[in-house]
């Protein structure tokens, strides 16, 4: 036969720090025990509680901080591709300005070749002469690149600008020669010495002359300024035209002038028309060269 045990009490006294009565209460043992495995169950559960959200704590401020460190490289690589952008685009910049001053200075350089070219009569080459390409498209700028080109450029277009400067006076000079015949006809009377027309006596001839119908228009030998338009003992009416570089060509015994002191003539313009005034014995044209001022050979200018 079963015997229950009957509770045992356990009394807990309160006392107050006042003057107030002191205070009993009675707890079963089995009670106090069940109060006791109920506040350490709590406990252990507050406590688990309180480890599981400090490690998702802990796991969550990982996560950030990881999440953050990501986040502040991306913007760094940002950044940092930001300024290889910028760095790109004046290098860009900078190589069209290169491009566009090497355009520039090609084109001048062509325009250079084009007018040597018209001057001397030729005509435009289908392909570039020399090392300088003008397809820039296909150079690397740099900056070293485009000084250099730059530089070479500079010098062909000096060396340019030195021939158009020659070729100009060489161009000059030519057309200034009186290398054609003022009149197409036979030639009576060379340069040098001769019996004279009036007697059997011996002269100097300072010219040649050429006989040519009355009224033959009488054109210049090359370009000049006339000096003189007038009359002159021996020679009649006479034209002089100062050519530069020392050389005076003179054209006598004409009819008729059409050229005044101080006008601009161009090889073949006519200036007077032929007769035979003066010391002349029929229509012809006497055609004189002087050289500083004295007499030369006209043949040796004609021949040319």
């Amino acid at each position: 036969m079963h015997i229950k045990k009957k509770d045992e009490y356990i009394n807990i006294m309160v006392v107050p720090s006042s003057k107030k009565d002191i205070k009993s209460f009675k707890i079963k043992r089995s009670a106090l025990k069940a109060y006791i495995f109920a506040a350490t169950v709590l406990l252990i559960g507050l406590f688990s509680t309180f480890f599981y959200f400090a490690g998702k704590y802990t796991y969550l401020s990982a996560a950030v901080y990881e999440k953050d460190k990501i986040i502040a490289e991306k913007n760094q690589k940002i950044a940092e591709m930001q300024d290889i952008n910028q760095s790109q685009d004046k290098k860009i910049a900078m190589l069209n300005d290169n491009a566009k001053k090497i355009s520039d200075k090609m084109k001048s350089l062509d325009e250079l070749e084009q007018k040597v070219r018209r001057m001397v009569g030729l005509s435009s080459p289908e392909t570039s002469r020399g090392g300088i390409t003008r397809d820039s498209r296909n150079l690397t700028l740099d900056e070293k690149t485009t000084n250099e080109l730059s530089s070479e450029i500079d010098n062909k277009t000096y060396e340019y600008k030195a021939l158009i400067d020659d070729i100009s006076k060489r161009l000059d000079y030519l057309a200034s020669l009186p290398s054609s015949y003022p009149v197409v006809g036979p030639i009576t009377s060379p340069f040098g010495s001769r019996t004279s027309p009036y007697g059997e006596s011996s002269e100097f001839h300072p010219g040649i002359d050429i006989a040519v119908g009355y009224g033959t228009p009488v054109k210049a030998a090359g370009k000049g300024i006339v000096t003189y338009a007038g009359w002159l003992s021996g020679y009649g009416n006479v034209v002089m035209i100062n050519h530069g570089y020392g050389i005076t060509s003179v054209y006598g015994h004409n009819s008729q002038l059409l050229v005044k002191v101080g006008q601009t003539v161009n090889r073949g313009d006519v200036i007077a028309k032929s007769g035979s005034t003066g010391r002349s014995t029929g229509p012809h044209v006497h055609f004189e060269i002087r050289l500083n001022g004295n007499p030369v050979d006209p043949m040796k200018y004609l021949s040319k």
